[in-house]
């Protein structure tokens, strides 16, 4: 980003004030003690020497020396700040001859004895750079103080995050219960009509006795713990595809491959059902080139689900958005940073998900 004078003003117009009524402020001092005032172009050159100092000081001495882990250089400020010392009035002593010299000006510092225009230059530069370490422990406080209002309120975020995150808990265990009025009773009732209808329709019976099962894991302790086997998960979508399949003309084209390391992971229930139910209410899967696929690994210590779908919408990110969401939120309180959850739609039109978490 390209910045110009007027920006470079404004961000720095407190100081600019602050130096302006500084130099008024000291000029007027010296005028009142005595009328006669020194050449502008040494009050030019005295406080331009003495403002680069204070800058310096507080910004490169200090703030360099200070927040350094090498021991040495810390312990060695004393001995830097009277090299600055040092330097400076060398510096400044050189200038000031310079421009008499050049300009044929009285200077009467100059004619002093050495050691007397030594001590009252010290002093001045004394009084410089304790200025600039007060204004350098200033701005640190600031920043400190900056930072700790960050952490408050990033404190703060999570506290609400947490008690949004208990409230939606609730509510859905509030509504769990009011799904779950008496499931015994469905339960039982699938497994009448399962044994009325065994040997009159076999195949509707084994579509009632697949539901049934359904019904049971996703009521069951499993399937409202916090934490499952993979393998509990598998076996729930295995038979919610056969029962889904039992109910189209055609053979759905929909892979389920998994490792066996994989199965004995535990993991938080329903997201393999979400990924599966998703596929299949989305798309047709009777095209045999272009079929759907999860794939589930565990290898180094990390669980992989993968998904791969053709996608039939021209938005289908937009239409998923509610589900994903609620896949990411529950790996994200499940798993917080150790869990991984991206998705994308490549050039051919395929749906991708992909799910990490290692443990």
């Amino acid at each position: 980003m390209k910045h110009t004078f007027p920006d470079f003003l404004n961000k720095y117009k407190y100081h600019f004030l602050v130096w302006s009524i500084f130099i008024a402020y000291e000029i007027t001092i010296r005028w009142l003690h005595g009328p006669k005032l020194a050449p502008a172009i040494m009050y030019i050159v005295a406080y331009s020497l003495g403002i680069s100092i204070f800058y310096f000081h507080a910004n490169v001495l200090l703030r360099y020396s200070l927040s350094t882990k090498n021991k040495f250089l810390r312990y060695s400020l004393p001995f830097l700040i009277l090299l600055e010392i040092t330097c400076y009035l060398i510096f400044e002593f050189l200038i000031r001859k310079f421009i008499y010299e050049n300009i044929d000006l009285y200077n009467a510092e100059l004619t002093k004895p050495m050691n007397t225009y030594l001590i009252g230059r010290l002093w001045g530069h004394i009084y410089a750079i304790g200025l600039s370490s007060g204004y350098y422990f200033f701005i640190q406080d600031l920043q400190q103080r900056k930072q700790v209002d960050m952490m408050n309120q990033q404190r703060l975020k999570t506290i609400l995050w947490e008690k949004e995150m208990k409230n939606e808990l609730i509510l859905t265990q509030n509504a769990l219960l009011r799904a779950q009025i008496n499931p015994h009773f469905l339960i039982n009732t699938l497994s009448y009509l399962y044994n009325e209808t065994r040997k009159l329709a076999p195949r509707a019976a084994e579509r009632i006795l697949s539901l049934s099962d359904i019904m049971q894991y996703a009521l069951s302790k499993k399937g409202l713990s916090e934490y499952v086997k993979v393998e509990d998960e598998v076996k729930f979508i295995e038979t919610f595809i056969l029962l889904y399949q039992s109910t189209l003309p055609y053979k759905m084209q929909l892979k389920l491959s998994y490792d066996n390391e994989a199965l004995s992971v535990f993991f938080i229930p329903l997201i393999l059902m979400s990924l599966t139910e998703t596929i299949i209410k989305r798309n047709q899967l009777d095209n045999p080139l272009k079929p759907a696929e999860i794939k589930i690994n565990y290898k180094n210590s990390a669980l992989y689900i993968e998904t791969s779908n053709p996608e039939i919408i021209e938005n289908p990110i937009a239409s998923y958005n509610a589900g994903l969401r609620n896949i990411r939120s529950r790996l994200s309180i499940a798993y917080g940073e150790t869990a991984t959850f991206d998705y994308h739609l490549d050039s051919q039109n395929y749906f991708h998900i992909y799910i990490k978490v290692q443990f």
